[in-house]
């Protein structure tokens, strides 16, 4: 029989603890042939998995179990009893979860999956008031996955708030253009709404009303896009493409609770607003992985609001 915690009761799960310990400072280790039954199929990894129902959703409607389904996250008590819902569906060797601060942890979990047969990574939902130093997304996580992830694997990014999807993306795009690109093959014609114009820098420290949006900085993050002082500002010279990326900027972008890089404030400004080459390509209008969070459901059907969603691939 499930106990309480595994039947689907209350959990209290905002302990950060994990990430300051050592074990969360120190590259997470899995034994995957005691993780999943068949370490010959291609893995999809939910980075930030939190609750775990979106990876035993993905697990569930794999009926064929073409794919192996992993979630990562520090709160143990959430992937306990993500575990005891994957057991109690016969999931177990086909769905797991793991503790691990994902952004010290991705090269060397993701890195060490036999064959580094990984399809598809995903990051979802992050929380809107953590983006400097807990943001999982950053140029340490960008650098992992490009380090580890195999040509033609897939990145899924999603929030409700545009302007942290945007970061994600223009963190990818701006530490990892030359070993990612948006995915053609999913942003096809009809299948995405154009991004928002964002004029203004943004703070990411104060929500407003409007779209998620943020009220204006001031400093140097004052000059206009595509001006000389805003390239200058922005470490940019033109729009992104390949041969631009990781190797351009400052030490910031986010740390994911790492605590392993620098925090520059105005590069972290610039991530919300800088108008790069991929913002072309629009959100997504629909879901293109078959199966949605629970967040995005509420989102989507109870608020009747936007979800702002894009798809990279490893080049």
């Amino acid at each position: 029989m499930l106990s309480a915690m595994q039947a689907g009761g209350q959990v209290r799960s905002r302990n950060y603890s994990f990430l300051s310990s050592d074990a969360g400072q120190q590259a997470t280790q899995v034994d995957w042939a005691a993780t999943f039954n068949d370490t010959s199929l291609p893995l999809v990894a939910d980075l930030g998995c939190g609750a775990g129902r979106y990876v035993l959703l993905m697990g569930s409607n794999d009926a064929a179990r073409s794919s192996n389904y992993l979630g990562l996250d520090v709160h143990k008590a959430l992937l306990d009893r993500a575990n005891g819902w994957a057991a109690a569906r016969g999931l177990s060797g086909h769905v797991a979860y793991v503790q691990a601060n994902v952004v010290v942890s991705a090269a060397a979990i993701l890195g060490s999956y036999p064959g580094r047969h990984v399809r598809l990574v995903s990051i979802q939902y992050p929380d809107p008031q953590q983006r400097r130093r807990r943001h999982v997304v950053g140029r340490e996580l960008v650098a992992a996955l490009a380090e580890v992830l195999p040509s033609g694997a897939q990145v899924y990014l999603n929030s409700d708030f545009e302007d942290t999807a945007t970061y994600m993306r223009n963190c990818f795009e701006r530490f990892g253009a030359q070993h990612f690109d948006i995915d053609t093959t999913v942003h096809v014609p009809g299948s995405t709404f154009p991004c928002s114009e964002v004029l203004q820098p943004v703070r990411p420290d104060v929500v407003t009303p409007q779209a998620g949006r943020r009220p204006r900085a001031s400093g140097a993050g004052d000059a206009a896009p595509g001006t000389a002082a805003w390239r200058s500002a922005s470490g940019d010279d033109g729009p992104s493409g390949p041969g631009s990326g990781s190797e351009s900027g400052g030490e910031g972008g986010g740390g994911g609770g790492s605590g392993g890089e620098a925090v520059d404030e105005e590069e972290v400004d610039l991530l919300f607003w800088r108008q790069g080459r991929w913002r072309e390509a629009g959100w997504l209008l629909r879901n293109p992985v078959g199966a949605p969070t629970e967040r995005e459901v509420y989102v989507e059907l109870a608020t009747r609001q936007q979800v702002y969603r894009v798809m990279l691939v490893r080049r």
